[in-house]
């Protein structure tokens, strides 16, 4: 509260711009042990605040204010990604450079388009030198996996009798070819016979 009968020439946060303008290097406290010896007192905080804030009129904080670039407008593109106007597809003329220059490289294809006025990028000469030169950009071979397990053969038939189905199966498909079972025993005949 101001005190009653005590002459002001103006406020206090005008007595410390005046103050900070003839001393611009002064801390909040001298500021506030100087003008108690010309008779105002003030706050630590009020000489923070008006040293530290911005002139009136201008805004403090938010975004700075920037000139926005009004842009072309935008270019209906057809169903192959070329401008409607007739502009060059730079992918295509990556590959035209690399039909008519198979031996080139990268950087020279880069280098050499941008003369041309064609902004590549190094990722796009990349991509598209990978898609021509590896055949259509077929994607990284796999590693093959385990080679699939042989069928078990069946073992021979032991004398004992005992046979498994697939044998069985086997013995009958024999039977089956050479036209019954007798013809099947003349030939087990004949083969003990050359042993």
């Amino acid at each position: 509260m101001a005190k009653k009968g005590v002459k002001r020439d103006g406020s206090k946060s005008q007595s410390i711009r005046d103050y900070l303008k003839s001393n611009p290097g002064a801390n909040s406290k001298t500021v506030k042990d100087d003008l108690a010896k010309t008779g105002l007192s003030v706050s630590e905080g009020l000489v923070n605040k008006v040293k530290y804030s911005k002139p009136a009129g201008k805004k403090t904080g938010g975004r700075k204010a920037t000139t926005r670039k009004t842009a072309a407008p935008k270019q209906q593109a057809t169903r192959r990604g070329r401008p409607a106007t007739g502009g060059v597809n730079m992918s295509d003329a990556i590959r035209d450079f690399i039909t008519a220059n198979p031996i080139a490289t990268r950087p020279e294809i880069r280098d050499t388009l941008q003369a041309q006025g064609v902004p590549v990028s190094n990722s796009l000469v990349n991509a598209v030198f990978m898609k021509v030169k590896k055949g259509g950009g077929k994607s990284v071979r796999r590693r093959p996996g385990r080679p699939k397990a042989e069928k078990p053969v069946a073992a021979p038939a032991s004398s004992g009798g005992n046979m498994s189905a697939a044998e069985l199966i086997n013995a009958k498909q024999l039977v089956d070819q050479l036209g019954g079972i007798d013809k099947v025993r003349d030939a087990l005949s004949l083969l003990e016979q050359l042993q």
